[in-house]
């Protein structure tokens, strides 16, 4: 299996064998893999959510923004977005709340969590989809405040992604 650059410097050996990105604990091959090589297409907000973070992760700019729409869309600006994914370093996805309100309107509360730089930080978002012409797709999200505050973190601190590993040889290889 070929090996994946995920972020700036985490590397991702044999994606197609491994956990998701997404944090699901499932197999990525049936997990965000299919929605973003087009394949399937999310059935509810929270998987395409999911998938999105997880296309964050590879820096795949396109699938962002192929499933924006609306303001989200208008206010995209993609080479931006591109240098800030290949930047950081992701770590962990928390999925906190998951609602789908009704059959075109699903809203999503998650923190994401990444190193950029030296420094440790989060994005903690509740995130609004609709669904329209038989897909989901981001409109925008409310930025509320991280559970976490920034810190500083080194290559031989504990990952702050859970593996019990140094963060050196884990998502900072």
């Amino acid at each position: 299996m070929r090996q994946l650059k995920v972020g700036r410097s985490r590397r991702v050996n044999k994606i197609r064998d491994d956990v998701c990105p997404c944090d699901s604990q499932k197999n990525y091959l049936f997990c965000c893999e299919p929605f973003i090589t087009g394949k399937q297409r999310p059935e509810t907000p929270e998987a395409l959510m999911r998938s999105r973070y997880s296309a964050y992760t590879m820096a795949n700019i396109d699938y962002i923004k192929e499933t924006m729409r609306g303001n989200a869309l208008a206010g995209f600006q993609e080479l931006d977005a591109k240098r800030w994914a290949k930047r950081v370093t992701w770590i962990k996805l928390n999925v906190l709340k998951s609602v789908t309100e009704s059959l075109s309107l699903g809203y999503v509360e998650f923190e994401a969590s990444f190193v950029d730089g030296s420094h440790l930080k989060s994005i903690h978002e509740k995130s609004e989809f609709i669904f329209e012409k038989g897909r989901w797709y981001y409109v925008g999200g409310q930025h509320l405040p991280t559970t976490h505050t920034e810190q500083i973190i080194s290559r031989t601190m504990d990952c702050p992604c859970g593996s019990h590993r140094k963060f050196k040889n884990c998502h900072g290889t």
